[in-house]
């Protein structure tokens, strides 16, 4: 069933689409937290905070400990830019103190005006990525604050820095998820601190996209975060991960350290690897097997779909999608579908080719995106509806028509991310920015009150119980029940009878 509404009412005004324009000396915003007084800037309109620590720099001693408490400060400190990047270099080198949090709100908004709050964790493979925007958007959340929403968009440790598993290590005290122990920190200094921005500390909606969507679950599912939030979205979030065991990681942790010349396991050794360059243990093998989380005890605790169908989540109200051509990240060939297993061609052929073209390069594609996002979306949905939480599921299918001959397989991989923020710094072509505002104007509401139903476009019913996922497509945004069943029943077979692996996995 296809429900429908007038499809422009769905949309909210962008603004002027301009390079943005900012003001740092009259009429620079000012605000007091806990550590000191800030000055911002006012850009497009809005007001932006940038650079504030939100932990102590895991530096020296530090490094590879739990975040430690923000420093604080005497004086004005400059917001108006960005803290550095947590992300490796080109030549390996890496800036570790670089826990910031950014915060753009509303113009004038004052403490005690409890605006609602998005946290925005960044993608990258927990190995690059950057809390100011990457892979082509910007998540600064200007037009967020246009539509009366605070972000907040945070680092966290990445690579060899936030997640590494090293005996030595891992005597002192919790080891191995330093990123999501930076993730769940800054969650904290939010409940501390929004509130002096004028957000609302118990209206937090944490929001991710690929790492940032696995950490999302993660934290779903990390006692640790419980409490700190009271939404969730999860963009691309790989839903049936399975952490790297403890014993995996830490013998890959004491590989590293031999290439850097440390060995041991003492506190010798600790020392020791607190002084090495990072660059001095590059990473080997493909770049999705190199970083994430830890099975640690602690923070993570299970696989995330296995955690999510023994109840033991968060129960909050969760948007949860991918795109449609997911696979774009791994790339695989034509040839995976001639290896499908004889006894369960034929039914492949049937879910994925039912008009018979043959074409075995899409088919690939297909696959392998009903394998890592779509198949886990609509099994962490079915889990999440069981706790009696509204659960909303997406899948975004739009191409702009400009770029459909370099992406015949459809929407690849983060494609979502400029459409969800939607602010003046995108670059959307004309035809795009319907879309754009219906997709901003939902995930708007959702963030408001976890129903994006509110944003007055088509209807957006529940996943449960006729497991509907809104379509984001060139005909605009619709429901579809049932949606992809043939195929995802497909999909969800393999993962019953041989763990989910298919011929379209990363080599």
């Amino acid at each position: 069933m296809i429900v429908r509404r007038n499809f422009a009412a769905a949309t909210l005004a962008l603004g002027v689409l301009a390079l943005p324009c900012a003001s740092f000396a009259q009429g620079a915003p000012t605000v007091t937290i806990r550590q000191g007084a800030l000055h911002g800037a006012v850009v497009e309109g809005v007001e932006e905070f940038w650079g504030i620590p939100y932990a102590a720099p895991p530096v020296g001693d530090l490094r590879w400990r739990p975040p430690a408490a923000g420093p604080s400060w005497k004086g004005e400190r400059d917001a108006t830019k960005a803290g550095a990047s947590c992300q490796p270099a080109r030549d390996g080198t890496q800036v570790e103190d670089c826990l910031f949090a950014n915060v753009t709100r509303p113009a004038g908004a004052k403490p005690g005006a409890k605006l609602p709050v998005l946290v925005w964790i960044h993608g990258g493979g927990f190995t690059i990525g950057s809390a100011t925007g990457a892979f082509g958007a910007e998540t600064d959340g200007i037009q967020f604050a246009k539509d009366g929403v605070i972000t907040v968009s945070v680092s966290y440790r990445l690579g060899r820095a936030g997640w590494f598993a090293h005996p030595a290590l891992c005597k002192e005290g919790p080891c191995g998820n330093y990123g999501l122990m930076d993730q769940i920190a800054a969650l904290k200094w939010v409940q501390a601190n929004v509130a002096a921005f004028g957000g609302d500390p118990k209206n937090v909606t944490i929001a991710g996209e690929s790492a940032g969507g696995i950490s999302v679950l993660e934290l779903m599912l990390a006692p640790d975060a419980r409490g700190f939030f009271q939404k969730a979205i999860g963009e691309s979030s790989f839903g049936r991960l399975e952490p790297t065991a403890m014993a995996d990681a830490q013998a890959a942790g004491l590989t590293a350290a031999a290439t850097a010349g440390v060995s041991g396991e003492d506190a010798a050794a600790a020392a020791a690897l607190r002084k090495v360059a990072l660059s001095a243990m590059p990473y080997t093998g493909p770049f999705t097997s190199r970083a994430g989380p830890i099975l640690d005890g602690r923070y993570v605790q299970s696989g995330i779909y296995e955690g999510f169908a023994a109840g033991k989540q968060a129960k909050v109200p969760l948007l949860i999608g991918g795109n449609s051509n997911e696979a774009s990240l791994f790339r695989p060939k034509a040839e995976a579908v001639d290896a499908i297993p004889a006894e369960r061609k034929a039914a492949a052929i049937a879910a994925f080719d039912p008009k018979g073209t043959g074409n075995k390069a899409q088919m690939a594609n297909d696959m392998a995106t009903r394998q890592y996002i779509t198949e886990p979306d609509r099994a962490i949905s079915r889990a999440q509806a069981k706790t009696g939480q509204p659960v909303y599921a997406y899948y975004f299918s739009y191409v702009s028509p400009g770029a459909k001959a370099q992406l015949p397989f459809g929407a690849p991989h983060t494609a979502e991310i400029k459409y969800a923020f939607a602010g003046p710094k995108q670059k959307f072509a004309p035809e795009d920015l319907a879309l754009a505002k219906a997709v901003n104007a939902y995930w708007a509401a959702f963030i408001k009150s976890g129903n994006p139903d509110s944003a007055g476009g088509p209807a957006w019913p529940k996943f449960a119980p006729n497991e509907t996922y809104m379509e984001f497509s060139a005909d605009g945004p619709a429901p579809h029940e049932h949606f992809l069943k043939a195929q995802l029943d497909w999909q969800e077979a393999a993962v019953k009878a041989g763990g989910g692996a298919s011929p379209t996995a990363p080599k």
